[in-house]
């Protein structure tokens, strides 16, 4: 009896304490519930895309590292996501869909087209903050759309920083590819500082057939120096067309903005093969301990949800959406503590037949978010007229990965990866603050920015002449490479490379199957007059004779005599016509004045005019054409005297023989140097010289040597001390180069 009254007593206890905790657990899931404010933020994103992974994952990472260091705070973010497929028409459609079904208190959208300006009417609308990560088109004025956030490059900033790298490789103008839409197409009215000698524009729908076309069209053009404003995927197309069509080899320059080289990394490796030598711009985001290791927990936490991940690198974007998660975080903070009574008020608009909610917080969420100010794994966070923009861009060259070669930002320029050691870079240009380039093709020399497109130029050179220092022919028997070197190809790679164009072109030695000279000079020279060589380099010499066939540089030049006689008359006749009215010396009869005219401007050659001018202004005029006729008469006096005067050399004895150069023109030289009963021995080479003098003319040898001075220096630079030069006599115009008329 006893056990069973307390039994029922034990009973009446534990069911009285039940009930009594039974409500204080319920007031408690209760409190915590109502402690917490959720903040409705919408996502919209292209979710099958590489950057829009990213992006959402690193918005994931962002809101649990937040809560984790904050805890106690009274508000929390929940994120509504939408995919819109990459298609800019859904955008709006998917944000509808958020208004509809949540309170939404800002609205985040990984998108770069046209639609951010939609969404930007519909936050003005709903007054809710609209925050893109891909700002690349037209920066919207936050004046014109106070409820939008923009992340990204300036069109300003943009400009100048691509006119920089145009101006530090001393290109005169560039050709502008560039999308037709609303994104891409600003660049085309706010390019500055260097000119633009074409534009072009491509749709996202142009077939590579209609890329191609237009490619072939500027393939056609002399420039070759070209900056690429698109989106990735049309740039994809466009590089891989390029490639194709031999576009991305030596001579061409690539200049890609943020749009594309921040989206580098997701690029398919064919793609990215395409674009080897490219020049690009990204934004800078200075190295850190945050960074490293929140990029470590990235690539960890995603692998195994993301196999194509493994070989990836974190965006630039992601990094910015995890900072901008915190700064929208802790701006709800702020508003719940500030303003608590207006997170819980609500707003109801019908648009399109629908009735969308949204926070009545807008511009005090909006204003939050403005003052944010917070150092994140992106560096400084600060937004600036309602955009964030990077205070510096990395210039990276795409070579087997991107390499960064410098760095810039407004206030300096082009600045040196070593900028915060080295602080004295004001006397560098801009190009040397740069780490080496590789262009395309894989070659370190600038590109000119300009070339002769076409056939290669096919440079007809002669081959075994006997003096390797002037020009030597070789061929590697493996490969079957021919090699020409000599003094003449230095100076002919020097003339090139002075040009302020590119030329490509292949030496072709002029020899037979037996590797021996197929002929004699002339008939070298002539294999230019019959258009089998585009020109020969080497050791041809500049005679009369030739000039019927092929063209020579010459000092003398009809244009030259013909300009220089018209200003003789001219300067006669002003002086005539100042001095007539005044001075009696250039009065008379009309047969007197012509004379007077030719007289006096003639004489002032030899400066023996006798006539007294009267006039200041044609003492002037005087002053200036007798300072001119100076100039002329000492330039070309010791040219004259050494293509047109020839004087006589007699060798002592009669019956001597002389040697000559095998390639020498020795009947125009015994013509001219009148040499009395020659009698003449061929040698090819220094060695044969040396031997044939040592031996003279009576032991089978010559007692003199005739040849141009280039060979005789070449010959005097291996016998310093047994022989010289005798006399120096001018009986052809040098070497040159031939070309057609």
């Amino acid at each position: 009896m006893d056990f069973a009254r307390k039994a029922k007593w034990t009973f009446f206890v534990v069911t009285t304490l039940f009930s009594l905790v039974q409500p204080l657990s319920a007031n408690h899931t209760s409190i915590n519930d109502t402690a917490i404010e959720m903040i409705h933020v919408g996502l919209i994103l292209d979710a099958q895309s590489w950057v829009g992974k990213i992006v959402d994952s690193c918005i994931s990472m962002a809101i649990s590292d937040f809560y984790s260091q904050n805890c106690h705070y009274q508000t929390k973010l929940v994120v509504h996501t939408r995919d819109f497929g990459g298609d800019p028409l859904l955008l709006l459609s998917q944000a509808l869909v958020l208004l509809e079904n949540f309170k939404l208190d800002a609205i985040i959208v990984a998108e770069n087209s046209a639609g951010v300006k939609i969404l930007a009417e519909l936050g003005s609308r709903v007054k809710i903050p609209i925050i893109s990560l891909f700002a690349a088109g037209l920066s919207l004025s936050s004046f014109e759309y106070p409820h939008l956030i923009q992340i990204g490059e300036d069109e300003s900033s943009r400009d100048k920083a691509v006119a920089a790298i145009v101006e530090a490789f001393s290109w005169r103008s560039a050709i502008l590819i560039y999308e037709d839409n609303d994104s891409a197409r600003p660049i085309l009215s706010s390019v500055t500082g260097f000119r633009l000698d074409q534009h072009v524009a491509l749709l996202t729908s142009s077939t590579d057939e209609e890329i191609v076309e237009q490619l072939m069209k500027l393939r056609s053009l002399q420039m070759t120096v070209y900056v690429v404003h698109m989106s990735p995927i049309l740039a994809s197309r466009l590089f891989l067309n390029a490639k194709q069509l031999g576009m991305m080899t030596q001579g061409y320059a690539w200049i890609t903005t943020d749009m594309i080289t921040n989206f580098m990394n997701s690029m398919d490796p064919s793609v990215f093969e395409s674009m080897q030598g490219v020049v690009g711009f990204k934004p800078h985001i200075p190295a850190s301990k945050e960074l490293r290791r929140f990029a470590i927990r990235w690539r960890s936490k995603n692998l195994n949800e993301n196999k194509n991940l493994e070989e990836m690198e974190m965006n630039v974007y992601g990094i910015w959406s995890y900072d901008m998660v915190w700064a929208v975080a802790t701006a709800a903070e702020r508003v719940m503590t500030r303003h608590p009574h207006i997170l819980h008020q609500e707003t109801r608009l019908n648009m399109n037949f629908t009735t969308i909610r949204s926070s009545e917080s807008g511009l005090v969420f909006m204003d939050e978010i403005l003052q944010s100010r917070f150092k994140g794994i992106s560096g400084g966070f600060q937004l600036t007229n309602g955009r964030l923009i990077p205070k510096e861009l990395q210039i990276v060259n795409v070579f087997k990965g991107e390499r960064i070669i410098g760095y810039w930002n407004p206030g300096n320029g082009i600045t040196s990866l070593m900028k915060q050691e080295n602080h004295n870079e004001t006397n560098l240009t801009s190009s040397s603050k740069l780490e080496s380039v590789i262009w395309p093709g894989g070659t370190m020399n600038i590109p000119k920015g300009c070339s002769l497109h076409g056939k290669r130029l096919r440079i007809g050179v002669p081959a075994n002449n006997g003096f390797r220092e002037i020009i030597s022919v070789t061929r590697d028997p493996r490969t079957n490479e021919t090699t020409v070197t000599g003094y003449c190809v230095d100076v002919f790679k020097e003339a090139v490379q002075s040009l302020g164009y590119e030329v490509h072109y292949d030496f072709i030695p002029f020899e037979d199957a037996n590797g021996q000279m197929a002929g004699t000079y002339n008939d070298l020279i002539l294999q230019v007059y019959y258009k089998n060589y585009d020109a020969v380099m080497g050791d041809t010499t500049i005679l009369a004779s030739r000039f019927p066939y092929v063209d020579f540089l010459m000092p003398l030049s009809g244009d030259l005599w013909i300009t220089t006689a018209a200003f003789f008359i001219l300067t006669g006749l002003v002086i005539w016509f100042i001095e007539r009215p005044i001075n009696e010396e250039f009065q008379g009869s009309l047969c007197e004045q012509i004379g007077m005219i030719f007289w006096y401007s003639f004489s002032t050659l030899v400066f023996a005019n006798k006539e007294k001018l009267l006039s200041h202004l044609s003492k002037f005029v005087v002053i200036i054409w007798v300072f001119v006729v100076l100039i002329i008469t000492s330039s070309y006096t010791a040219t004259l005297a050494s293509m047109l005067t020839v004087q006589q050399v007699e060798l002592n004895l009669k019956q001597d023989y002389v040697g000559y150069h095998c390639g020498f023109l020795l009947s125009r030289a015994v013509s001219n140097l009148n040499f009395k009963n020659p009698r003449l021995k061929p040698y090819k080479s220094a060695e044969e010289y040396a031997d044939a003098l040592g031996r003279g003319s009576n032991n089978g040898g010559v007692s003199a040597i005739v040849d141009e001075i280039p060979y005789l220096k070449v010959f005097l630079a291996k016998y310093p001390s047994d022989y010289t030069i005798s006399k120096s006599n001018t009986t052809t115009g040098g070497f040159g180069f031939v070309r057609l008329l």
